[in-house]
């Protein structure tokens, strides 16, 4: 099993790749639950954690311009997932500026949406707000 102790930025930059390069892929339950998984865990390495930051926010812009409801929900669920399961908003106050207006453009998106995009979008803030101390 791929540990994400001590990474290397090349290591890192790389799984982040790998990563973003199968968003499209993991359309089933169980393997969105296993990519979301391995990205909470690997988020306690802060060589991981920064550059899928900068990779999620760099996608979540090019999402906004095409609209994609499925991309744009599975990269809202990962903003949060960062900000739920990492310090990256003590860490990077710029990062999370562009993190936050990121996310307000896709919500933009999918509230335009059905209903059912709608109360997802709304089911996963709450989710996000609630756990916060």
């Amino acid at each position: 099993m791929f540990f994400f102790a001590d990474l290397a930025s090349d290591v890192a930059s790389l799984s982040v790749d790998d990563i973003f390069q199968t968003l499209p892929i993991h359309d089933d339950r169980s393997s969105r639950k296993a990519v979301d998984d391995l990205i909470v865990k690997a988020f306690g390495e802060a060589t991981f954690m920064k550059s899928f930051a900068a990779a999620l926010v760099q996608s979540m812009e090019r999402h906004v311009k095409s609209r994609s409801i499925v991309g744009c929900y599975k990269l809202l669920k990962w903003s949060c997932l960062l900000l739920q399961s990492s310090q990256f908003a003590f860490v990077s106050k710029g990062g999370f500026l562009r993190l936050s207006t990121a996310q307000t453009f896709l919500c933009q998106v999918l509230m335009r949406r059905s209903f059912r995009a709608c109360r997802a979008c709304k089911r996963m803030f709450f989710h996000l707000f609630s756990k916060v101390p």
